[in-house]
């Protein structure tokens, strides 16, 4: 009896709560340019499948 409430469930649950995808959110540096022996960065975010940059700053030497 407590097998066929667990899946039923888990039934339910999956109608409820979308399935987990194997994508991951991640965030990197990407170099814009270098001038005068500085390089310019910007961060990158792929959050749910989408992909977007900030501004350039500052990032260090190159």
């Amino acid at each position: 009896m407590s097998r066929v409430l667990g899946n039923l469930g888990d039934r339910m649950l999956e109608r409820l709560v979308p399935k987990a995808t194997a994508k991951a959110d991640v965030s990197w540096y990407r170099q814009c340019y270098c001038s005068n022996h500085v390089a310019y960065i910007q961060l990158c975010h792929t959050v749910g499948g989408m992909t977007g940059c900030g501004t350039c700053y500052r990032g260090g030497g190159c």
